[in-house]
């Protein structure tokens, strides 16, 4: 009798034992696709434009942005030109969405009425209309806006203005006189527009002649931080050529961006103005993610 129940134990116990690796199988199972389940996100898809073509969607500066047909030219972090290996073995970028770092982009606007370039047909053609009409002056209103942001990005124009005089952290005084001082400024003791004026250095007007020469601006706040840096040609009118300025600042805190805009120079007084209608276009690609509304200061 003895050995009856020893062996019913055995196989009860066996019986048991398959039923509870059974149990942690389906669990198992359950609880992988339960995981999958929660993994599937639905795939992310930019909105519509209004004139056809979907949306160029990222992460500007920390804000996500819609960009329109008036981006004339778009760059990831992702990008060839920033990724050594993604040079090769035909590297096919990610499908893009609110979390894709932009790095770059470049736009056109005629700064005194904020209107921006658009090219695509399929768009209002005015201002493209406007632009065919008027780039060939070389006193147009028309400026090129550069944007950078995430690796170049960069947060402190002071040490920007500081390496492009005397003082400079980059160059030492005997890299300056080996090269005759080119791009070093001195304070000119004048301002012009509300900036503070620095013409180039002697040597360097010696060397190269005025014409190959530039001007720096700057702008500072209350407690001469640097906000603003503009540099101008000294070069002379040429039939379609004119001295141009490239101005620099940052966006901060609305955005992590860095803009650059370039036009002529004879608009240098309206500095303010071409700073303003940029930002305000660069502000209006910024929305919220969830509802794409567009979003203020």
């Amino acid at each position: 009798m003895a050995i009856e129940f020893y062996f019913l134990a055995i196989f009860l116990n066996s019986k048991c034992q398959q039923t509870l690796i059974l149990g942690i199988y389906l669990s198992s199972l359950f609880l992988t696709a339960c995981e999958q389940q929660k993994n599937k996100e639905p795939e992310f898809k930019a909105p519509m434009g209004p004139y056809g073509l979907p949306y160029r969607v990222g992460n500007l500066g920390g804000k996500a942005v819609l960009l329109g047909e008036e981006v004339e030219w778009l760059e990831y972090e992702d990008s060839p030109v920033l990724v050594l290996e993604h040079r090769y073995k035909g590297y096919k970028a990610p499908p893009r969405d609110f979390n894709s770092v932009i790095t770059a982009f470049g736009v056109q606007i005629k700064y005194t009425t904020g209107i921006a370039l658009v090219r695509y047909q399929g768009a209002p053609q005015e201002s493209y209309r406007q632009y065919k009409a008027e780039i060939d002056s070389p006193y147009n209103q028309w400026v090129s806006i550069g944007v950078n942001s995430g690796v170049r990005y960069h947060p402190n124009l002071n040490n920007f203005f500081i390496n492009w005089t005397v003082d400079s952290k980059t160059r030492s005084h005997k890299n300056m006189v080996n090269t005759n001082y080119i791009y070093i400024y001195i304070l000119a003791d004048k301002q012009e527009f509300g900036l503070e004026k620095y013409a180039p250095h002697p040597e360097w007007v010696k060397f190269s002649g005025y014409t190959e020469t530039k001007d720096m601006y700057i702008q500072t706040d209350s407690t001469g931080n640097v906000m603003t840096i503009i540099f101008c040609t000294n070069s002379v009118v040429k039939e379609r050529s004119a001295p141009r300025c490239n101005m620099y600042w940052n966006l901060e805190p609305f955005m992590k961006v860095q803009l650059e805009a370039r036009f002529a120079r004879v608009h240098l007084k309206d500095w303010q103005l071409i700073r303003k209608n940029s930002e305000k276009l660069i502000k209006s690609f910024a929305v919220d993610p969830k509802t794409l509304k567009h979003i203020t200061e």
